[in-house]
């Protein structure tokens, strides 16, 4: 059984806009528990809730991390401008 880490991070995010506002996380990075950046390249966006009325935006994403592929959410705040990541399956 897949377990959810419900954490709340604030995360570097390189990102995506193209013309018609639709956002795409491409690389974030996040300090760990002993103060090192982690780096994490998105290997697939799976979901994206992105209304423009609504207060931001949810990614449901995968990647490779440590060798095994996990999967993780992020959330984008469009008045703060910020990214944060919200679960990460494990």
């Amino acid at each position: 059984m897949e377990s959810i880490l419900c954490v709340d991070i604030p995360v570097q995010m390189i990102s995506c806009t193209d013309t018609d506002g639709k956002i795409t996380p491409l690389r974030f990075r996040f300090q760990d528990n002993n103060g090192e950046l982690v780096t994490v390249t998105v290997k697939d966006v799976i979901s994206d809730e992105q209304a423009k009325s609504r207060v931001g935006a949810n990614f449901t994403c995968s990647a490779i991390v440590g060798g095994v592929e996990k999967k993780f959410k992020l959330w984008y705040n469009y008045f703060a401008h910020e990214w944060r990541l919200s679960q990460l399956h494990v």
